[in-house]
């Protein structure tokens, strides 16, 4: 028992990694900018970061795996998501597999097969989802879709990642939806 005690003190860098770990996911490049913040010298942080990864609790894939389940759950595009985890240190080639992989997954698990324009149809889907949703919140306020409301929802598109080619896509689709309803009313 006094020996794990001993050990424990002899890996600081360790447990400070852990800590932080146990609130939530992090990057091998975050957990290293912590421990260097920390003060933790370069053989430390090393020594800390090989410890987490051969216990598995440091794994990049898996961050960027969950990370890109989380965000594509609140709308955001994939190039926003690839840009997103460069910032926290993946690779924007480990993104993109891993990207691949998922769709790949879910192609299999749905049986279809996944083509190359995948991304862009994925997309485009995932922000008219979005904008149906303030249409609808719109409708509901007794509101038209007006240019106003498209100039919002161009905002809210953009700052998700959106490209513009995809937003005035969606706008299209919109304009339809709202002349589509204003026959309904007839």
């Amino acid at each position: 028992m006094e020996e794990k005690t001993t050990e424990r003190h002899r890996c600081p860098a360790f447990e400070a990694a852990m800590r932080k770990l146990s609130a939530r996911m992090r990057t091998e490049q975050e957990i290293r900018q912590l421990l260097r913040k920390a003060e933790y010298s370069v053989d430390e942080t090393e020594a800390a970061i090989a410890e987490l990864k051969s216990y598995g609790y440091l794994h990049d894939e898996r961050y960027c795996r969950e990370y890109f389940l989380y965000a594509k759950a609140r709308g955001k595009a994939d190039a926003r998501i690839v840009r997103e985890l460069a910032q926290k240190g993946i690779s924007a080639e480990t993104a993109r597999n891993v990207i691949e992989d998922l769709r790949a997954e879910e192609a299999e698990d749905e049986g279809r097969t996944v083509d190359d324009g995948g991304e862009i149809a994925e997309d485009r889907d995932a922000a008219l989802a979005v904008a149906r949703k303030m249409l609808r919140g719109q409708w509901e306020d007794g509101k038209a879709a007006d240019d106003k409301f498209l100039a919002r929802v161009g905002r809210r598109l953009a700052g998700l990642g959106y490209d513009s080619s995809v937003i005035y896509d969606i706008f299209g689709k919109l304009r339809q939806d709202e002349r589509d309803r204003r026959e309904a009313e007839r």
